[in-house]
């Protein structure tokens, strides 16, 4: 049961950081324009 936390946790940690990764990546690309 733990284990399944932890991967989901962890899963979520990744997908966060791809989202604000592709925001600040967006804005900066935008911004250059």
């Amino acid at each position: 049961m733990l284990e399944a936390v932890f991967t989901t946790l962890m899963i979520l940690v990744a997908l966060a950081t791809l989202g604000f990764c592709a925001l600040t990546w967006k804005k900066l690309y935008q911004g250059q324009r």
